[in-house]
């Protein structure tokens, strides 16, 4: 039986600016690690998981395809395991980008429901949420918090929780890339669109006064500001036209 149980609070606005600020000034995957380890008693949650879903390539092969803070005797089973072959979890994030629950899934062959029987000696929560994430070379990955209450994701809930971790899950899923290496140098280069919707951000032009000068949608002058933001390890708008204007980018 679990002794205790998690709040279904969400992160308050400033400890969700302060999370992401830790993220992207992390300068190793130890320091990301230990940013991993502070998630679950800030946000009232029980564990905290990111799953890099690439081919990590020989040059970082010998390291973990992430951070949990799951039992340390479960993630090396799992790994040994090689349960990510298997795991309903990783295939509906490779198959899908929409949030979902694990009360969800269904178990679909016998290598699934070793895998769950195993999990059920771990103790890993009464409730789970999978957010899948993207980087800006389509890399994947998955973020995962759970609970030890069952609905705490259940109902208005979720989308507050959906809301502030997928922001959380983006920004370690960027890091992590970062600090392996695993995108392209290339990639980290401003493009022109970027460079353009810096340049009107610095001028004190919000995002639909952006997207109507460029004539550009919206959503991809927010999409081209995101991917400035990490290019440029910057936490939010502000600081990124700052790094951009001391870097002589815009």
């Amino acid at each position: 039986m679990l002794k205790m149980k998690s709040s279904s609070r969400q992160m308050r606005p400033v400890a969700l600016q302060d999370m992401l600020t830790a993220i992207t000034q992390a300068a190793s995957l130890q320091d990301l690690d230990q940013v991993v380890g502070t998630l679950p008693q800030k946000g009232g949650l029980f564990h905290v998981v990111y799953h890099y879903l690439g081919d990590l390539g020989p040059k970082v092969a010998d390291l973990p395809p992430g951070f949990a803070t799951y039992p340390e005797e479960w993630v090396t089973r799992y790994l040994q395991q090689d349960y990510a072959q298997v795991d309903p979890v990783v295939r509906r994030a490779r198959e899908s980008l929409l949030p979902f629950e694990w009360r969800e899934l269904n178990v679909e062959s016998a290598d699934q429901q070793k895998l769950l029987n195993d999990a059920r000696d771990f103790d890993l929560g009464q409730a789970a949420l999978s957010l899948p994430v993207r980087g800006v070379e389509g890399q994947n990955a998955l973020f995962t918090i759970t609970s030890t209450d069952p609905g705490a994701f259940a109902g208005p809930n979720r989308m507050a929780y959906v809301r502030d971790y997928q922001a959380i899950g983006v920004y370690l899923h960027e890091a992590f890339v970062r600090l392996t290496r695993l995108a392209q140098e290339s990639a980290l280069e401003l493009s022109q669109q970027e460079r353009n919707c810096l340049k009107l951000a610095a001028d004190g032009l919000l995002g639909k006064d952006i997207a109507h000068y460029l004539k550009l949608p919206e959503a991809a002058v927010r999409l081209y500001l995101r991917i400035a933001r990490h290019k440029l390890a910057a936490t939010c708008t502000g600081s990124a036209v700052t790094i951009a204007r001391q870097q002589g980018l815009i």
